[in-house]
């Protein structure tokens, strides 16, 4: 599994802190041993994670000085492409041609019509898109701005809704990206940052017209958008889950700095994931609570579920982070546990060796009067007393427990 080639890779470049010279090192400088895993686990989860340290702040605020739009994110594709599906329940069409937008007919009561973007880089083109379909200009900056959180904002003659998609991609890493969504009476505008199969199968109802997704209006076409994008968190906390069984058996029985930093990894793979529900139960709570006149009374029953498996999957990432807190302590008692029985070794070879050097010591003082120097067993009569001393001092230590 994916997941495993990325551990594979922790573990190449970590180093064990359980070999006996790391054991040694750390005794002699604690402190400096804890600088170097803290720069190794800084280092290793940051280029694991895919964590993008490129801060936004500074673009975003010359945005706001200025008149025109700023598309502030990654590019994720070269050329912006566009699908307008036009469909009823007994027709459907597609069209895949840049300019297919201006298909879209806000006064046409007998079809829908669903827009999707795969590209949000070029701003001129979702400016077109807004002025034709009287998007506000706040909408335009939310929709082309990919540091946006999760929400729903409820205007005139449409609502519009932002969500984040998070997958793990083939190196182990987030990928997360802001999808956003336009709902009015008689079509949808999705907006993704890149090419990809969330709705695939989506698409293939629409063309088989398989359930009910032609047979109902957009307001259903988007449930049906929402939850797909939350199979990607559910997706997501089962592989991470997979890892963290792994991570358990590791650290009750061979840990290391590895499982620690995978550990980490996953920590803050949970708590993106969290950051991005709690917005995204949020603005369907909105969506129920407000009864805006764009969601069917019929549909709310979708909507209520969705925001039900919303719940689900908060309460799956807090467990799922709950359970990683849980191995990090087990992960440093069983450190320290290490350490301790090493100096426990250590100490009782030192205990043992003492009175067997002193007697050595004792006997090779350099005395005229030695008491029985010229006795003729008295080399072996020493060996004999050392070991007597040596297995009577392990059979005591063993006694109390000791050892």
């Amino acid at each position: 599994m994916k997941w495993k080639l990325a551990r594979k890779k922790i573990e190449e470049k970590v180093i064990d802190p359980f070999r006996p010279e790391n054991i040694i090192q750390a005794l002699k400088n604690p402190d400096e041993v804890l600088m170097k895993s803290l720069r190794s686990l800084t280092e290793m989860t940051g280029s694991i994670t895919g964590i993008n340290f490129k801060s936004y702040s500074k673009l975003k605020s010359e945005a706001k000085g200025k008149t025109e739009f700023t598309f502030i994110g990654e590019k994720k594709v070269e050329e912006v492409k566009l699908q307008l599906f036009k469909y009823n329940e007994s027709d459907f069409t597609e069209t895949q041609e840049i300019s297919d937008y201006k298909q879209v007919d806000t006064n046409d009561t007998n079809n829908n019509y669903w827009l999707n973007l795969h590209g949000i880089h070029d701003v001129a083109l979702v400016e077109s898109i807004a002025d034709r379909l009287k998007l506000e200009n706040l909408t335009v900056r939310q929709v082309i701005d990919t540091t946006q959180r999760p929400k729903m904002e409820d205007y005139d003659h449409y609502i519009f809704f932002s969500i984040k998609s998070i997958l793990l991609d083939e190196f182990d890493r987030l990928d997360i990206e802001q999808l956003s969504f336009v709902l009015s009476k008689n079509y949808l505008i999705s907006f993704q940052e890149k090419v990809g199969d969330h709705f695939n199968h989506i698409r293939q109802r629409m063309r088989d017209n398989l359930g009910l997704v032609r047979k109902r209006e957009c307001d259903f076409l988007l449930f049906q958008l929402l939850d797909a994008i939350l199979d990607n968190y559910f997706e997501t906390l089962d592989a991470i889950n997979q890892e963290v069984t792994f991570i358990e058996r590791q650290t009750l029985t061979n840990p290391k700095q590895s499982t620690l930093l995978l550990m980490e990894k996953n920590k803050k793979n949970v708590s993106k994931i969290k950051k991005s529900l709690a917005p995204f139960k949020e603005a369907l709570t909105n969506i129920l609570q407000d009864r805006t006149h764009f969601i069917n009374t019929g549909n709310h029953k979708y909507f209520r579920d969705l925001s039900n498996s919303c719940s689900n999957a908060i309460e799956e990432a807090n467990a799922t982070y709950s359970a990683l807190e849980s191995l990090t302590n087990i992960y440093f008692s069983s450190l320290s546990q290490k350490m301790n029985e090493t100096m426990k070794v250590l100490t009782t070879v030192a205990t043992i060796f003492i009175p067997l050097t002193f007697i050595v010591g004792v006997y090779g003082m350099n005395f005229e009067n030695m008491p029985e120097l010229k006795w003729e067993y008295g080399y072996f009569g020493v060996w004999g007393i050392m070991i007597v001393t040596l297995f009577g001092m392990i059979f005591y230590f063993k006694k109390q427990k000791w050892l």
